[in-house]
């Protein structure tokens, strides 16, 4: 396994609240992250047809202990795959009650199977240049048969699943929520979403995002203000289209792309948008952590 290259050798820990209500505080490192990779469950959930590609589909499954029924959550990886640090967001969330399903859009259809890996990896540098051979209407549909598996199981609270997603996951997860009146999902779809860093900059513009319709549920939306992907006024446009639903926006100064997840300062270059920084930023992630939290306690508890 392949954790944060040479940092893995680090010891490096955040102290950070760990659910809405605790006082109980948790070291998080590097073999938090491996436990989260290895703490799930693989299902294959059947892909659907109606503007999708039909092929099934395979997903991580968090489930708390007990019964249930519990709130849920569908998680949306970007670009570059599910990585090791949105699975311990995915087991932290599990913890605090809820389910998490985290879908992967690639592995069968031929692409990137790794979930133990960073961005180091080779292999996700390639499906990143490339992310686009997974449409966004594709992974759309992908959160569709997520939540039609979902609704058929007993342990899961139909008329509360919502969305989470990073990167172009974050985006899908914000155009699920725009398509929300023409796709007709039982049970009145998914009740809400965050999505970190989801380069709104690249998508206001299109025609697909001005023909859509309203966020018309709660929506948090976390970015790193010295984030070249993302950009200050694309999200006070957003803000200013009066969507019915409420949506907060959450910029962080000093911090850049994943700014929550563990790791040195690093130079990544995409040939759509040039060069940009990745680091992790400590204040914003455990800010992250804490309004996360507060938004799943408000929307879903």
């Amino acid at each position: 396994m392949i954790f944060g290259g040479k940092l893995i050798a680090l010891t490096l820990a955040i102290i950070l609240f760990i659910g809405t209500h605790s006082t109980d505080t948790k070291a998080v490192t590097f073999k938090d992250y491996e436990a989260a990779v290895a703490d799930n469950h693989n299902v294959t959930i059947k892909g659907l047809s109606m503007g999708g590609d039909g092929e099934n589909f395979n997903a991580r499954l968090y489930k708390p202990p007990g019964n249930g029924p519990f709130p849920t959550l569908v998680a949306l990886h970007g670009a570059g795959g599910i990585f090791p640090y949105q699975l311990w967001w995915a087991k932290e969330i599990s913890k605090n009650g809820f389910v998490v399903l985290f879908v992967d859009s690639y592995c069968t259809r031929g692409h990137l199977c790794d979930h133990d890996t960073d961005d180091s990896d080779p292999n996700r540098g390639e499906i990143m240049r490339n992310w686009d051979v997974v449409s966004m209407r594709q992974r759309m549909v992908d959160a569709m048969g997520a939540y039609a598996f979902l609704v058929s199981k007993p342990y899961v609270k139909k008329n509360q699943i919502g969305l989470i997603g990073w990167s172009w996951g974050g985006t899908a997860a914000l155009f699920a929520q725009k398509f929300s009146t023409r796709t007709n999902l039982p049970h009145g779809g998914f009740k809400g979403t965050i999505a970190f860093y989801p380069n709104l900059k690249y998508v206001t513009e299109n025609p697909q995002w001005e023909g859509s319709g309203p966020i018309e549920q709660p929506s948090l939306i976390l970015y790193g203000k010295d984030d070249t992907l993302e950009s200050v006024e694309s999200y006070e446009e957003l803000l200013e289209e009066n969507d019915s639903g409420s949506i907060s926006v959450i910029g962080f100064k000093g911090a850049v792309r994943k700014f929550d997840e563990l790791g040195d300062a690093r130079t990544k270059e995409h040939p759509s948008v040039g060069e940009f920084e990745k680091a992790f930023h400590e204040p914003s992630f455990k800010a992250a952590v804490k309004r996360v939290n507060e938004f799943l306690s408000k929307n879903f508890k």
